[in-house]
């Protein structure tokens, strides 16, 4: 009986080590993902802003030509994304 636990116990060890090694790597694969998002905004930003917007908006900036998207944008840490657990 306890030689049944005992390997019962290391399954269920050998499991869990299975599927964090598991997790580590979707959380490498998140991490690879959200570094290319970023590379791709970045890109994709320097791409349309040569385009000018029409005077017909009332915010000064956007009349002046100097608003610019990325001032609107910002990057979240992935745990403030995730929720952080600390």
């Amino acid at each position: 009986m306890i030689v049944h636990l005992y390997e019962t116990g290391n399954r269920a060890v050998s499991q869990m080590d299975q599927v964090t090694q598991q997790n580590a790597a979707l959380v490498d694969q998140a991490a690879a993902a959200t570094d290319s998002l970023k590379e791709q905004t970045r890109m994709l930003l320097q791409a349309v802003s040569v385009f000018q917007l029409s005077n017909r908006h009332e915010d000064p900036q956007v009349q002046e030509g100097t608003y610019r998207a990325s001032q609107q944008l910002s990057f979240a840490e992935p745990a403030v994304l995730l929720g952080s657990r600390t």
